[in-house]
């Protein structure tokens, strides 16, 4: 949940969000858990992004230090990882605060930094405030029922919960656990980066795209749960019927193999464009070069990509998962459909690459959405005044 020097977009929504936090007084450091890898186990597989060839790479000068916990492989170790978390972070958290005493310890996400937070805050003395980002609260607790009893004992210590769209606060509402009413935080995007092209011809000429094709762009990470096989389905037929339509899949991971054997079948060179890992500066341009963005999520919090997709102009095709409705209009700024449902998902998409009239008004119609309901710096203030309130009334304590 935090970017490093091989995975930089790990973790880039809070960098993203202590950014805007800080132009409204509040300070963001960041103590990141990392799973122990002693050698020679961070040679092998996945475990080498916790070995020393992949250090912490915090952007836009924030501050943040490493800490090592237990973590062994498997889903079932979730059930202790908050507590693991927290004993591996406590010395270096005491020894920080110390130095320089922060006001309040904030989780990035319930399941398990929210706990591993409770345990340091009240060791310290400090309130304690957490996000709930979508998989935390909405997939972890229903794949293993002793999680949610977890994520009610973890509620019941957090003074200030916070999710990330509406969705996910009814899911902590209905623990019964929460001290206070959740509050929906809209995380912020950059709006430098992410706006409209100013010519799209020049971008997909950098980026070695045809210039009258019809593009639609998944970006996010390659897994299943991200419903990449029910995309490469639903694209399969229309690749082979619309000579020019085109999918970009912006990302990797474990489900890429079903896209490459997509992009073998398909009768057609470069159908399919895989563009592999890439560096958050250059997700707007992909994004920018599009005509559409397609999202099949099987589960979602607030993904921040529909938003960033919103406000380069383009209109959305996405499963109404989580909080993608409440940024998605179906019908206006893009189209709903079910998750896990192939032929909607075709459908859809198909409506996106023979309708140009309904794809341009759903982009305009998004971008507007965006620049309103969406406001990074407006949704920063609130925060902002929440975590001032919070902090006001710490007592400090040795330590």
């Amino acid at each position: 949940m935090f970017p490093t020097a091989q995975l930089r977009r790990h973790g880039v929504f809070m960098c993203r969000e202590a950014r805007h936090l800080r132009r409204h007084g509040i300070e963001c450091d960041f103590l990141v858990g990392r799973p122990w890898a002693p050698w020679p186990l961070y040679r092998i597989g996945r475990w080498r992004n916790y070995g020393p060839s992949n250090p912490l790479a915090p952007p836009d000068g924030l501050r943040a230090r490493r800490v090592s916990y237990l973590r062994p492989p498997g889903f079932g170790f979730r059930r202790f990882e908050g507590a693991s978390l927290a004993f591996g972070a406590m010395a270096r958290a005491r020894q920080w605060h110390r130095a320089e005493p922060f006001d309040a310890v904030l989780g990035v996400s319930m399941l398990p930094d929210a706990e591993a937070a409770a345990i340091i805050g009240a060791k310290l003395g400090l309130p304690v405030a957490s996000l709930a980002v979508g998989s935390d609260v909405m997939v972890y607790p229903d794949r293993m029922p002793v999680l949610w009893n977890r994520l009610r004992r973890t509620l019941a210590r957090v003074d200030l919960p916070v999710g990330v769209s509406q969705s996910v606060c009814a899911r902590l509402g209905e623990t019964g656990s929460c001290r206070r009413e959740p509050l929906c935080i809209y995380l912020g995007r950059d709006g430098e980066q992410f706006q409209p092209a100013s010519n799209k011809a020049e971008v997909r000429a950098r980026l070695g795209w045809p210039a009258d094709s019809i593009v639609a762009v998944y970006a996010g990470g390659l897994v299943e749960s991200k419903g990449i096989s029910d995309l490469a389905a639903a694209c399969e037929p229309l690749l082979n019927e619309h000579a020019n339509f085109h999918l970009a899949c912006v990302g990797d991971g474990p489900s890429r193999s079903a896209l490459a054997e997509l992009s073998a079948r398909v009768a057609r060179n470069e159908a399919v464009f895989l563009s592999g890992h890439v560096a958050p500066d250059e997700v707007p341009r992909y994004l920018q070069g599009a005509d559409f963005l397609v999202l099949p999520s099987h589960s979602e919090g607030m993904p921040q990509v529909v938003l960033e997709a919103m406000d380069c102009g383009l209109p959305v095709v996405a499963t109404a998962a989580g909080g993608v409705p409440e940024a998605v209009i179906d019908g206006r700024t893009g189209l709903l459909v079910e998750p896990r449902n192939v032929e909607q998902l075709r459908g859809a998409i198909e409506r996106m690459i023979v309708d140009a009239p309904f794809r341009t008004a759903a982009g305009q119609r998004g971008l507007s959405r965006a620049r309103d309901a969406f406001d990074p710096d407006r949704n920063a203030q609130t925060f902002a005044d929440a975590l001032w309130s919070l902090a006001s009334g710490t007592k400090r304590i040795d330590v």
